[in-house]
Formats: structure tokens, C-alpha cells, sequence
């Protein structure tokens, strides 16, 4: 016990004479958010995922650990603490952010600490000049609200474990003289190309995600399918659930064909429509409808009941689905599948009081439309698009 007390003494006369507590903490600092109109209502975790590309669960240690803080002049008492202005850890969850609260966050250096806890969703600040001009060439439309990018083949939109060049990790480059960097508001698959859309403000990105999420925004795609179907421009209804399932379950989705199998209770409604443009060989053009925006909607349908995957598509092989078929299809192309057209009906402006309709198309990729003329012999770039 004396032992005991003697070191709890020696360490405190040591704090005390070298005030070692604050030499540790000198090199934190508290890094400064004021939250703008657009960010109004977003949840303080949300809010600071979005400005510091932390986790949220991160940023919920950081809280609870008083390394978040507010400045108590933006805020009603019965929100804070009396302790350094700590929000009350019963509702930290639950508080939502208001314009004009100042966001401190206490940490040496939030780029790094973001870097170390999750590199591939940590978005690029600095571009050089010829990245930042190769990046906004993708763009086919720009307003107030709304830029639409030409995504390549090969660009995933949002990063993962191996992913470390994606979209998301672009936006910043978008971002010209707002505030904020654009957000996603939809995904296409990395191999897919065409229309994104992005929301340059909260508010913008909001209602597009409402709309993509209500099916209310009308999609046009384009795509060279391995089988030939006869030409019919009639739109043919494919209304087949699909079912996430398979190894690992996020990878594959499955088509449910019987619908008296008992794994239709865990399908999604996916309905398509579609055109068959010109057929030859072992080749058709398709134009395709999703009505419903299923993962692997159209990639799927084609595959499963049309009996005709996209080329280029190997994880819908027919070989690869199919147990019986003695097809062998493993390809080296890119995948043919291209989002040609979007067209967002009765958009309302900003300011509120204005509707109108914006309707995209975006050029097919150059060795699409040199498929196209070496397969169906049409320009395919204009073809495509007489209904």
C-alpha cells in the first residue's frame, strides 16, 4: 500500500510540475464546420461523415469520448452540456444540425486519421490541372443544381475493400466555386457506362434520389446482347422478381422464373421493358426500360429470360447460370452496356415557383458504336434513338 501511494504521489507531483497533461494534448487541435442551409436537419454523425469522411461509428467514439463540441451561441441550453459544451450523450443520436451551428472536432489531423481508418472512401482534395480537365471532360450536363458525368467502363461508382479509383472519390474536382462537392445520388455498375447524376447541393440531391427511388425519372439503356432476337420495336414487358442470393450474396442476383416456387416470398418486384433494334448472327441490339432500379436488373432479365447476356457480361455467362448449357462464353470485351438516355419530368427549379422537363443523352463509348457498325452495320449513335 505504501509502495502504492508513494507512485500515485510521484506521478501527480510530476504532472503538476510539468503539466504533462497538456504538453500530450498540445499537438490536437479542433478543426472548425459551420453548417450551411443545405445541411439543415441532417444528423450530427451524418452530418460529420459527410464533412470529415471518418466512420460513423468514428465519429460516435469522438462524442462520446467530448472530442466533438459546439459553440454554445448557436444552441439552445436544454441541447448541451454544462460540461464544456458536450452535447448530452441521450441525444447525440438524435440531434440534428441547424444553420449556423459551429461544429468543432478535436483531432491532430483529420485527413490522416480518415486515410487510416478507410482509405478507399477518403475523397481526393487536391488535383493536379490535367486531372481536374480529364475529370470534368466527363460532363454532358451542368445547371444550378444538377451535373451529369459520361461514367466509363471500368470507373466504379463508389469504393470497396479493392477499390481504390471510383467516383466518389472524384467529386471533389466537381465540386467549381460551391461549398460543397456534388453527391451521388445513383449508382451504375463499375463495367456500365453512361449517365450519372449527381446533386450539386443537398437539396438538389434530395429530391433527384426521391425520384430515382420512385421510379419517376425515365432510363434509356443501350445494349449488344449474345443471342440474335428478331427486330421489334413493339415494348416488350418483362415483369420476373429477382432474388439476391448466391456466393457471396451481394455478388449475383437470381431471376425466379416459377411462380409457384417457394423462393418467391424473399423476391423483388423487377419489371423491363425492351426493343430489339437489329438482330444478326449470334448478336442483338437492345434498347432497355427498367421500370424498377433492382441491382442487376437488366443484366439479369437479359441473362435469365431472355436467354441472352450482355457481352462482355461474364458474371451472367449463360454457361455460368445455367447447369445444362454447354455454351461456353468467356470474353475479353468490355461489358456492352450503356445508360443512353435520362429524362427527369417535372423538375422543380429552386427557387420553387418553375417545372420543366431535362432530358439527357449521353455518347455511346467509341468501341460501342464500332461493335455496333461491325456487328449490324447502323450507326448506332443515331440509330439508337429513333423510336
Amino acid at each position: 500500500m505504501l509502495k502504492y501511494n508513494f507512485c500515485r504521489w510521484f506521478s501527480s507531483s510530476l504532472i503538476s510540475k510539468y503539466n504533462f497533461t497538456g504538453s500530450l494534448n498540445s499537438h490536437f487541435k479542433f478543426h472548425e464546420y459551420v453548417v450551411n442551409d443545405d445541411e439543415s436537419d441532417m444528423r450530427l454523425d451524418r452530418y460529420l461523415h459527410l464533412r470529415t469522411n471518418l466512420p460513423t461509428s468514428t465519429i460516435q467514439k469522438k462524442i462520446r469520448k467530448n472530442e466533438v463540441k459546439l459553440k454554445p451561441l448557436a444552441h439552445e441550453n436544454e441541447e448541451l452540456d454544462s460540461n464544456e459544451m458536450r452535447i448530452k450523450k441521450t441525444k447525440t443520436l438524435s440531434y440534428k444540425v441547424r444553420p449556423g451551428d459551429v461544429v468543432l472536432v478535436r483531432s491532430t489531423d483529420l485527413y490522416k486519421e480518415a486515410k487510416l481508418v478507410r482509405p478507399t472512401r477518403l475523397a481526393i482534395k487536391s488535383f493536379s490541372e490535367n486531372e481536374i480537365e480529364s475529370i470534368r471532360s466527363m460532363i454532358v450536363y451542368k445547371d444550378d443544381e444538377i451535373i451529369v458525368i459520361n461514367k466509363p467502363q471500368g470507373l466504379a461508382t463508389q469504393g470497396g475493400p479493392k477499390t481504390l479509383k471510383h467516383v466518389d472519390g472524384l467529386l471533389h474536382a466537381l465540386q467549381f466555386d460551391y461549398p460543397d462537392p456534388p453527391r451521388l445520388v445513383h449508382r451504375l455498375d463499375k463495367n456500365t457506362t453512361g449517365a450519372l447524376v449527381l446533386g450539386r447541393t443537398r437539396s438538389a440531391a434530395g429530391k433527384l434520389s426521391h425520384l430515382f427511388r420512385e421510379s419517376t425519372i425515365e432510363k434509356m439503356y443501350v445494349a449488344i446482347v449474345t443471342k440474335f432476337l428478331p427486330r421489334n420495336l413493339s415494348h416488350t414487358k418483362i415483369s420476373i422478381p429477382i432474388r439476391y442470393g448466391g456466393k457471396p450474396s451481394f455478388e449475383k442476383v437470381t431471376c425466379i422464373l416459377d411462380k409457384e416456387s417457394s423462393l418467391m416470398a424473399n423476391c423483388k418486384t423487377a419489371i423491363t421493358y425492351y426493343q430489339v433494334i437489329a438482330g444478326t448472327g449470334n448478336y442483338s441490339l437492345l434498347r432497355l426500360y427498367p421500370q424498377t432500379g433492382r441491382k442487376h436488373q437488366l443484366r439479369s432479365h437479359c441473362a435469365y429470360v431472355l436467354k441472352a447476356p450482355i457481352l462482355g457480361d461474364d458474371k451472367y455467362r449463360l454457361d455460368k447460370i445455367d447447369k445444362t448449357s454447354t455454351r461456353s462464353e468467356t470474353s475479353f470485351e468490355p461489358m456492352y452496356l450503356h445508360l443512353n438516355r435520362l429524362v427527369i419530368h417535372n423538375w422543380r427549379t429552386k427557387e420553387g415557383n418553375l417545372t420543366k422537363s431535362i432530358e439527357i443523352t449521353v455518347p455511346l463509348p467509341a468501341y460501342f458504336k464500332k461493335k455496333s457498325e461491325e456487328f449490324f452495320g447502323i450507326n448506332a449513335e443515331a440509330d439508337i434513338l429513333i423510336e
